[in-house]
This record gives C-alpha cells, structure tokens and sequence, in this order.
C-alpha cells in the first residue's frame, strides 16, 4: 500500500490500527495526523522546509502578518529598491518602535507579527527567510517528508492513537514508539551530515588544504 498522500496516510492508520471502516477512527484520522506533526515540527529541521517568502508593508504601519505555515525565522530582506538589502534584527519589547513613517532597517518577531522598526513610508516589499511547519490537510496533500519518510508519520500518527484505542495492546505502542523514534533520530542524523557537508564545501582553508577527514578531524 502507497503511503504517499495525506488520505492514504490517514487509511494507513486504520489499517495499522487493525480499526479500517471504524468511524471512530476515521473520523479523528486527521487529529493524529495534527498530533503527529505537533511532535515533528518541534523535532525535526530539515533544510527542505526552509522557505522564501514574499512579504508586503503597509503604509504607516510597522507590523505583518507572519506567513500561516511559520514555525521559525532566519533573516528579512528590503526588496522595494531592486535589490535585496538585509535587515538588522532586535528583540521585540527590548527597544522603543519609531512612529514616523520611513524605510525600515530592523525586525524582530513579536508574537504572530513581524515588527519592523519603524511604520513604512510605503508598501515596501520583503523576501522573509523562514522554516515552514509540517500541515497536511485536504489542501496540501503531501510534502518532502512524507514522500521520503513515510515510516516517521505512520508511526508518530499511531502512537498518538494510544488514548483514542483502549483495547491496543502496549506491546504495539511501545514499537511504533520505538519505531518513530528511531526514525525522528536518523532524519536528523542525515540532516547534521549535510549540514557539516555543506560548511565544509565552502570553507576555503579547507579546500586550500585538500579536504577534512570526518573521522580523525585534520
């Protein structure tokens, strides 16, 4: 069976749950799912989820919106201009907010808002690099890591299922933990790698020199 859209993987779970056409089940399929990415989004950065966002100012204020799928940001980029002119940033609530419209120079993030330092002097236009959460639903139907990682939704969705099946039985919860464990640690594991990869490529003592051995750290 093909676990690659969010309605299979919501079929998956029932049959998994030996519980498929129970209405119990399929009619709380997609709590699981929501439980299920509450854990993923708090353990796992991937650099697929790292995004580039269009975001737009408005006149004579100094805060917008963040993006609906934001989970957690890096940089902000003034593209009004023709060029990307990045932003300094600052900690909401740790320095006053101008009140005359202009260009701005700084942001921070302040609750469900980007709050920039002063209100704008037009629609300024922004590019907002952030790492997107995991949100399936009937709208967006699939994404990287289920396409790759089907394992790590299966099983994080089955165990959330412990407090709705009473009668399954603590040997299967215990492995489908275990299981979704295994698989949050090895998605991250590969994650780290490609990171240490990627500094490495573009450190130029190091190329200069003819490499870096991972194992002995020369």
């Amino acid at each position: 069976m093909s676990i690659a859209t969010y309605a299979q993987l919501k079929t998956a779970i029932e049959t998994w749950l030996a519980r498929s056409g129970d209405t119990e089940i399929s009619a709380n399929s997609a709590d699981l799912v929501t439980l299920a990415e509450a854990r993923l989004n708090r353990e796992l950065r991937l650099r697929v989820n790292w995004t580039n966002g269009a975001l737009t100012g408005t006149i004579s204020s100094s805060t917008i919106t963040l993006p609906s799928d934001f989970l957690e940001a890096q940089s902000l980029f003034l593209t009004t201009f023709g060029v990307q002119s990045k932003l300094g940033t600052f900690v909401a609530g740790e320095r006053p907010i101008g009140t005359t419209n202009t260009v701005p120079t700084a942001w921070a993030i302040d609750g469900a808002n980007v709050q920039l330092d002063a209100p704008c002097d037009q629609a300024h236009t922004f590019i907002f690099r952030y790492l997107a959460r995991f949100a399936l639903s009937d709208a967006t139907t699939t994404n990287w890591l289920l396409t790759n990682n089907p394992d790590v939704y299966l099983f994080s969705a089955l165990v959330e299922a412990e407090a709705l099946v009473k009668d399954t039985s603590q040997k299967w919860i215990a492995l489908w933990k275990a299981r979704a464990d295994e698989a949050i640690a090895s998605i991250n594991e590969i994650q780290a790698r490609n990171i240490l990869v990627s500094k490495l490529r573009t450190d130029p003592s190091i190329s200069a020199r003819g490499g870096f051995n991972i194992y002995t750290g020369l």
